[in-house]
């Protein structure tokens, strides 16, 4: 039961320092065992992937704050091609036209796809009445018309995007941008709260430039979402968005949606579909088919376009022209005529005010 005191003389040389190491180790094992702290201690490299997940959820999400005008942009945009083309030219009720939507109709409704047809909303109408350089028919015999009676009853003669146009397209939204918005994490909240100004964004921009652009007059709040008269500062706005470059581009495309009958460049407020589906046609390719007014032609307004939009041509300028494409067209086997040709991807040619 005694205790011994051993006394250790310092080591001098490197060999007595490991045998004294050595000897510790054996006497003293707990001392030289790894600790609980050390252990804590090895673990803590392993939680250093907590930093990299944390900057991984925020880069995500910076992603889909980014990325949300820029979708919803896209999204509109096809929305507005769609409805365009398809049901405010009624292609929708050619046989040949969507046959997946259709099929798809029928299997949820269980309307038959022969039967699947879309009303006109006066747009057809709109494009019947509509000169090259966008001014609109106004002679008396086109006023008898029952074309031209179907629109009477709009002050703006389709051209406006009213209340109810602002609602079917929100509506028509939806199904793409509930689903697609949730997917990026968006609450329904959130989701509406970016969804309607962009509608009513969409909207100004329409009715401040769409019917000038026409000859009439900007469009009311009692109407739609315009610039109109009673709008604080809507004049201003209107002035200002006409002279943007932007602007510019809108109604030189539209322009030529007009020129070649309505079988292309249907996209007008939000461009971009148009050049994925390849339904766009530059203005270098549609100005030189640009018509001079009928003589005697009566319009309704002085149009209000950008600087430097294209111009009709003069008569003179017209006739040689089309002596010229006439010769092309017969040296190809092709025919004559005023009407605007076929071209590739586009969409079915509608009537306009050159036609009797």
């Amino acid at each position: 039961g005694r205790q011994h005191i051993v006394w250790v003389q310092e080591p001098s040389t490197k060999e007595q320092l490991d045998t004294y190491n050595m000897l510790a180790t054996l006497v003293f094992p707990a001392a030289y065992s790894p600790s609980p702290f050390a252990s804590l201690a090895a673990a803590r490299p392993r939680t250093a992937a907590a930093p990299a997940m944390s900057e991984l959820s925020l880069a995500a999400t910076v992603v889909r704050d980014v990325s949300a005008l820029p979708t919803m942009y896209a999204l509109m945009s096809l929305n507005e091609y769609m409805t365009h083309r398809y049901f405010q030219h009624l292609e929708f009720n050619r046989p040949e036209s969507l046959p997946w939507v259709k099929s798809l109709v029928e299997r949820v409704a269980g309307v038959p796809a022969a039967e699947q047809r879309v009303p006109g909303d006066g747009h057809v109408e709109h494009h019947a009445e509509t000169y090259d350089d966008m001014s609109l028919k106004n002679d008396e015999r086109w006023r008898a018309n029952k074309a031209s009676q179907s629109l009477d009853d709009d002050y703006y003669r389709g051209t406006a995007f009213h209340w109810s146009a602002t609602l079917i397209m929100t509506v028509q939204m939806l199904p793409s941008v509930l689903p697609t918005y949730a997917l990026m994490g968006w609450s329904l909240p959130e989701t509406l709260a970016i969804l309607l100004p962009s509608m009513l964004l969409h909207a100004v921009v329409w009715n401040a430039i769409h019917p000038p652009m026409h000859g009439l007059p900007p469009v009311a709040l009692t109407d739609g979402f315009g610039t109109g008269p009673g709008v604080a500062g809507g004049k201003a706005f209107s002035e200002w968005l006409i002279g943007t470059r932007y602007a510019h581009w809108i109604f030189e495309n539209h322009m030529g949606h007009h020129v070649l009958g309505g079988q292309c460049n249907y996209n007008v407020c939000c461009p971009m579909t148009d050049h994925l589906l390849g339904s766009y046609v530059p203005t270098a390719e549609w100005q030189p088919k640009m018509r001079p007014l009928p003589a005697n032609a009566q319009t309704r307004g002085p149009v209000v376009a950008p600087a430097n939009v294209p111009q009709l041509p003069t008569r003179e300028e017209y006739e040689a022209t089309r002596l010229l494409q006439r010769q092309m067209r017969e040296s190809a086997g092709g025919g004559g005529g005023t009407a605007p040709a076929a071209i590739a991807n586009g969409g079915t040619i509608i009537a306009d005010a050159y036609s009797e």
